[in-house]
């Protein structure tokens, strides 16, 4: 994959847009003119698509005030993840009125759990599609049991959102069948919530099982003189079977040092050490957890 294949599977997070979001953010929500900022420059770095929710706070009224419906971007956005009964519909046009643009390239359910309650959704999606409201339609996953299930039912679903990272990697014995149904993979949670990055003092107390692999990990990446977040990064854009990757920023800084961390090629021994974090504690992988472990 080349630098600027890379840079083209990147798709810009926009959590941050909307919600104190990040175990390890200290800047809390963006103000709007630093959304401006940012999508200015992710455009001009040549990111086409930008990842949101109806339930990230203010996101996508943010993105709304942001584009003016300048279609600068392809928007996937989600159904309410808690909107039992709320038709489809009805959920996206208030999504399509708060972003702007008459259509957007896709549309997720939040949670699987919606699907699970209602499979019949899958088919109320599809007729959004069948309107030329959206072009892609997928689900947002945190179990592969969840991606079986899809798969096994021959879902017509185009993308699934899953976390996947160096202690993550639950997904990888789906993501080739997903693949080989021309879905669309989008990794999430490369970082962890910024978990990756914090200081053994820093991690909260429910998490310091992963403290000694966090610290072994930081020196990995000082061994082989890269930024942490490269290292992270290159892991998860060297598997072929993920097409796509959702990053989240805190600030300008932080959104180009992710434009450069697209740049880094990790070497064949780096891929296969950083292969033995795999962590299998959920308490640990999964952010919904920690605040009950």
């Amino acid at each position: 994959m080349s630098v600027v294949g890379n840079l083209r599977k990147l798709i810009l997070g926009t959590a941050q847009f909307g919600l104190d979001y990040g175990i390890s953010n200290v800047h809390g929500r963006l103000a709007q003119g630093e959304v401006v900022a940012l999508l200015g420059k992710a455009a001009e770095a040549g990111i086409t698509t930008l990842d949101t929710a109806a339930a990230y706070g203010e996101s996508e009224a943010s993105i709304g005030m942001a584009l003016h419906g300048s279609g600068s971007f392809r928007i996937i956005t989600k159904y309410p993840p808690n909107a039992p009964g709320k038709p489809t519909e009805h959920a996206l046009g208030e999504s399509l009125q708060r972003l702007g643009p008459g259509k957007i390239y896709g549309y997720l359910l939040h949670s699987y759990s919606t699907y699970q309650n209602k499979p019949a959704v899958l088919a109320e999606l599809q007729d959004l599609k069948a309107q030329g409201k959206v072009e892609k339609i997928g689900v947002s996953l945190y179990h592969p049991e969840e991606a079986v299930a899809l798969l096994h039912a021959d879902a017509p679903i185009d993308i699934v959102q899953f976390p996947y990272s160096v202690f993550d990697r639950r997904f990888e014995r789906v993501l080739p069948d997903l693949r080989s149904r021309g879905i669309e993979t989008h990794a999430r949670s490369i970082y962890l919530q910024g978990l990756y990055f914090m200081g053994p003092d820093a991690i909260p107390v429910h998490l310091q099982k992963a403290a000694p692999n966090v610290k072994v990990l930081q020196q990995v990446a000082a061994k082989y003189d890269l930024p942490l977040g490269a290292m992270l990064m290159g892991f998860v854009l060297q598997n072929a079977t993920i097409t796509n990757v959702v990053v989240g920023v805190e600030s300008l800084q932080t959104l180009e040092e992710n434009i450069a961390f697209t740049t880094t090629q990790l070497s064949e021994e780096l891929i296969l050490s950083l292969q033995d974090f795999e962590e299998r504690d959920e308490n640990i992988i999964l952010p919904y957890n920690w605040a009950k472990a």
